[in-house]
């Protein structure tokens, strides 16, 4: 089904051009295959017979060709029966793999039997006119279209870092198992481009699924939105969406609104991660109002935890590189030791800094899904995001540091003025690979916990305790002065200090507008599946090494090891934790 014009005429899209089906019963006019046709002219049919219908250019606007457009839908839940044509008619038409969908159905059910409400909710890419799938993503794979607003994908240009999915609110991506790319809704452009309407509204057969032009006032989706009809989900990630949803049950669109661990219709009951941290929330809840929950979630896709292990590696290496360079500067600068020697200051620092940066580099490579296509990160960058910026960081800091390693070699410049020039630099990179990460975070509208406003400040402590706690293991294999030794243990001490100093105002932490779901996810963290996991990264890695700095100096390598261990704790719990909660 077309959009209607002012006449109440549906209409075709043709790429810039809108053509009006000619109907007796116009209300009730579908767009047919052009295959059909033997052109690649639209066609329409009625409804009510199959007699092919003339269609010719809306009249009015083909003054307005060179007109940009923002095609989105307006979901009519009032009609919707939850058949799940729209996903099968998608799956069919663009070939979406076994396990992965672009549009989808989710069942909500609230009240006990016999008084029992089921729902549904149609849920896809909202084709947002700010997306952060498009900023985030390092490639440019990621495109909105000046003249349709449709987000789409270059897939010869995604390289699989999954950074998409976690910039979307909506869950709208998924990867590709066959090409190890991203892929999403595109509106079904093939279609529209020639005229046609997304498959999804041509095979709906209640007509709830409305397709049409945002910027076109007089068009049905815009007058719906106009009054009020249609209300749009998660505004507050300032996304501004394209879809709109009309007499939507709430528990469909609010994932936070429903609980999962019951268990699925025509499935087993899922588990994971995803269930755990539902299944804490449903308990609090009943504790806290005495009931049951009152809607539960009874049919969804399955989504998996998209980051592991391989990107917790990745920040706690980076800390290390970022943290052991600097600290091993400040070190000799407060001990008074800075003017003996350019390689005395820094020379194994700067060595185990390199090895740390290739493992993390390693890892950040090793998570793509096509890793071959690392280069493009590079060459073919997208300023606007952070792991592009943060990759050229990387690369910065690691020039420096061989250029030290090449002029150490040499023998070139053993000067105090080249310790500091170094060191002072050192500094600077050293500083900005450990914080960039919160920026890139902080592009991740799906996951709110990662969105924590004064992470840059949090990472950097976090760099501080790595950094020195490698210095001082560093120490016992290498000569230091005890001026120096008595520095680092104090860089390890403030470490601590402002990493735990970190963790006791995380909860003033939470994103303008979204403080409810960042405390909901923190709460995972305090007082959820992941508490015991917290309890002991603060136990081990934070108080038991500052007691034994205080009162235990000779145990002082201990305490760097249980520091270390503690940030890789914490480092794993917010890769986690982050996406423990369902965003759709």
């Amino acid at each position: 089904m077309g959009a209607g014009d002012s006449s109440g005429v549906p209409r075709l899209w043709a790429g810039s051009r809108v053509f009006r089906c000619e109907a007796p019963d116009p209300d009730r006019v579908h767009p047919i295959r052009s295959e059909t046709l033997g052109s690649g002219r639209p066609s329409c049919r009625s409804a009510k017979s199959t007699a092919r219908i003339r269609i010719r250019p809306s009249d009015g606007f083909l003054d307005q060709l060179d007109r940009s457009v923002q095609l989105g839908f307006v979901i009519d839940h009032s009609r919707c029966i939850g058949c799940h044509a729209c996903t099968v008619a998608c799956k069919s038409e663009n070939d979406v793999p076994l396990g992965s969908f672009r549009t989808w159905v989710k069942y909500t059910e609230a009240g006990t039997f016999p008084e029992v409400n089921r729902s549904f909710a149609v849920l896809r890419c909202n084709q947002c006119s700010e997306p952060p799938c498009v900023e985030i993503c390092p490639t440019t794979a990621l495109t909105k279209s000046s003249a349709t607003g449709i987000v789409d994908i270059d897939p010869d240009r995604c390289i699989g870092c999954k950074s998409c999915m976690h910039g979307c609110p909506y869950d709208a991506l998924y990867i590709n198992p066959g090409s190890g790319t991203a892929e999403k809704c595109h509106f079904c452009a093939h279609r529209t481009e020639i005229g046609l309407a997304p498959a999804c509204a041509v095979v709906c057969p209640t007509e709830a699924i409305i397709p049409g032009d945002f910027d076109d006032p007089a068009s049905l989706v815009s007058r719906m939105k106009a009054d009020g009809a249609a209300t749009a989900r998660k505004t507050e990630a300032g996304t501004r969406p394209n879809v709109f949803y009309k007499e939507v049950d709430p528990t469909g669109v609010d994932p936070g609104a429903t609980n999962l661990s019951s268990g699925y219709l025509w499935a087993q009951n899922p588990t994971g991660p995803r269930v755990d941290a539902q299944t804490f929330e449903a308990l609090e809840r009943k504790a806290r109002t005495g009931a049951q929950e009152a809607a539960r979630t009874t049919y969804d896709v399955p989504r998996s935890q998209l980051w592991g292990s391989k990107i917790t590696g990745y920040l706690f290496f980076k800390s290390l590189a970022g943290g052991l360079l600097p600290v091993a500067f400040l070190a000799q600068l407060f001990g008074g030791n800075l003017a003996e020697s350019v390689d005395s200051l820094a020379m194994w620092p700067t060595l185990l800094s390199i090895v740390f940066l290739a493992a993390t580099l390693g890892l950040l490579v090793a998570d793509l899904k096509r890793p071959e296509r690392f280069w493009m990160l590079m060459v073919k960058g997208n300023w606007s995001s952070w792991l592009v910026r943060g990759s050229w960081i990387i690369t910065a800091y690691g020039a420096l540091m061989a250029l030290f390693v090449v002029r150490s070699w040499f023998g070139i410049g053993d000067t105090q003025g080249v310790a500091m020039t170094f060191g002072a630099l050192a500094l600077v990179l050293g500083g900005a690979t450990a914080a960039y990460t919160a920026w890139l975070f902080g592009q991740a509208k799906g996951r709110v916990l990662w969105m924590k406003r004064g992470y840059a400040t949090h990472l950097l402590f976090q760099a501080l305790l790595a950094g020195s706690a490698a210095f001082v293991l560093l120490s016992m294999f290498v000569d230091v002065t005890p001026a120096v030794a008595l520095a680092s243990r104090c860089l390890l001490a403030a470490g601590l200090l402002g990493q735990f100093i970190c963790g006791v105002i995380e909860h003033e932490m939470a994103p303008t507008g979204r403080e409810v779901e960042f405390a909901r996810a923190s709460r995972l963290v305090s007082h959820g599946p992941y508490q015991r996991a917290h309890l002991t990264a603060v136990l081990v890695g934070l108080v038991v090494p500052f007691l034994i700095l205080l009162m235990l100096p000779a145990l002082l390598p201990v305490a760097a090891v249980l520091a270390l261990v503690g940030l890789f704790i914490e480092e794993e719990i917010f890769v986690r934790a982050g996406q423990a909660l369902p965003i759709s």
